[in-house]
């Protein structure tokens, strides 16, 4: 099968596998929203093939790239028959008895979002699987770290307990976004989403605070399953258009906590120094609709709902500095050359642009990148970087005026070879050129 013929044949499994899996009296409408698409397939051939249908398969084309954010707000908004909006992405499998289960919470309080248990389809060969985490029945609970990366942490015990019986659905601090169930005037009186989100990232966590500080209630469904197609390796996604600018996603962030977290953005800003800066547009709006709707503080979202996150994620301690670690007087940084878990970090030219280059020195000793720490690799002597909690390696200080960093277990310096690129430790001598570094501040734009 050629690849175009694949992305329209996964378009129309998910088209195909709603029709055939829901009843016909439940279904009112089918929107597909073409987000601009420069696809061929996606024009006479889409609009020729849902004819199919009488109607009940709709096509409605942005016209300029909106992304999938402001996409589904559009899609609320052309949806105009059904009581509830059930989002899918293009690349879904609905199964048998999808639909009864997902929307029954719903039928007893119209505050209520749901999402199903979604289930891992392979790109390659489309076969279907649980995903993996969660807890012995593969149940889990949508979660995040202090930096805002989606993450999934088993159900809880205190979960459990509320449940007569294993296929109830439960509580979720957050959904992962692509697929819920939502009442659709309750989606407009949240608002929709945020329309200052762009493109992709955030908003997942934006409509599931919204949902949970203003009044309504997230659950998962455990007897509601959908299969997904994850990203394959090696797909780079779509740039962003021009009008868009730079950091989109990170700006969603910044946006995201600025409104919803209260106090705990410090957090956010603790893990991501480097946002600190961002223009993240007018949130006045979006302030005055939390107080005119008596939302509730993110203080009380953590205590109530979302109360074990933080044996998962601990919060992370204050920083000492953060930014480029450069080569005192030189045009090299100790770059992660974005390896993970074990690799070695590497001398690059210093481009000041943080991603790989960005690295933070927090208050307990930790030299971190993201979620990963610098430590030794087996040698005792090249600086690997690896996966860590708040409680492992803590190894390092920092000395500002004396432009150096010592590993606290063996006593040595941070050293480097300006020839062969490598980073490593040494006997500390103050003589030595290559045991000085700086760090400078970079912030994103």
């Amino acid at each position: 099968m050629t690849y175009g013929k694949k992305r329209w044949s996964t378009l129309m499994r998910t088209v195909h596998s709603v029709i055939k899996r829901t009843p016909r009296k439940y279904l009112a409408e089918i929107v597909l929203i073409d987000d601009f698409s420069n696809k061929e397939h996606l024009k006479k051939q889409l609009d020729d093939y849902i004819k199919l249908w009488n109607g009940l398969v709709k096509v409605f084309r942005n016209e300029r790239r909106e992304g999938l954010i402001q996409a589904r707000s559009i899609g609320a908004q052309k949806a105009k028959l059904g009581q509830v909006l059930i989002y899918l992405d293009a690349h879904c499998e609905v199964a048998v008895n999808w639909y009864a289960p997902l929307v029954a919470p719903i039928s007893k309080d119209r505050t209520t979002c749901t999402v199903p248990l979604i289930d891992y389809i392979d790109g390659n060969d489309y076969s279907i699987e649980p995903q993996q985490g969660g807890d012995e029945d593969g149940f889990a609970r949508g979660a995040w770290d202090w930096s805002l990366l989606w993450k999934r942490i088993p159900l809880s015990h205190k979960e459990k307990a509320k449940r007569k019986h294993k296929t109830e659905p439960y509580r979720s601090p957050a959904m992962a976004g692509g697929l819920f169930a939502i009442e659709r005037e309750f989606f407009f009186e949240l608002g929709l989403y945020d329309p200052g989100l762009q493109i992709w990232g955030g908003e997942n966590f934006e409509i599931s605070y919204k949902i949970w500080q203003c009044g309504g209630k997230l659950l998962f469904v455990p007897c509601s399953r959908v299969g997904h197609i994850y990203r394959l390796e090696g797909w780079q996604g779509n740039p962003p258009p021009i009008y868009v600018g730079s950091s989109p996603t990170l700006k969603n962030y910044v946006r995201v906590v600025e409104v919803w977290w209260d106090e705990y953005k410090d957090y956010f800003y603790a893990s991501r120094p480097e946002s600190k800066a961002l223009a993240y547009g007018d949130i006045s709006e979006l302030k005055k609709f939390r107080e005119d709707h008596n939302c509730r503080s993110f203080k009380w979202f953590m205590e109530e709902i979302a109360y074990d996150i933080t044996s998962h994620y601990p919060l992370p301690p204050k920083n000492v500095d953060w930014g480029e670690i450069r080569g005192f007087e030189t045009a090299y940084c100790i770059d992660s050359m974005g390896k993970t878990n074990g690799g070695f970090v590497e001398l690059g030219p210093c481009h000041r642009m943080g991603g790989n280059q960005l690295f933070r020195i927090n208050e307990a000793n930790q030299l971190m990148q993201y979620d990963q720490c610098l430590t030794t690799g087996p040698d005792g002597a090249k600086i690997m970087i690896t996966h860590c909690n708040l409680n492992e390696f803590k190894e390092w200080q920092y000395f500002k005026n004396l432009h150096r960093f010592t590993h606290i277990p063996s006593g040595k310096c941070l050293d480097r070879s300006d020839v062969l690129h490598q980073v490593f430790l040494s006997h500390c001598d103050s003589s030595k050129m290559t045991q000085k570094w700086e760090i400078n501040n970079i912030h994103s734009v």
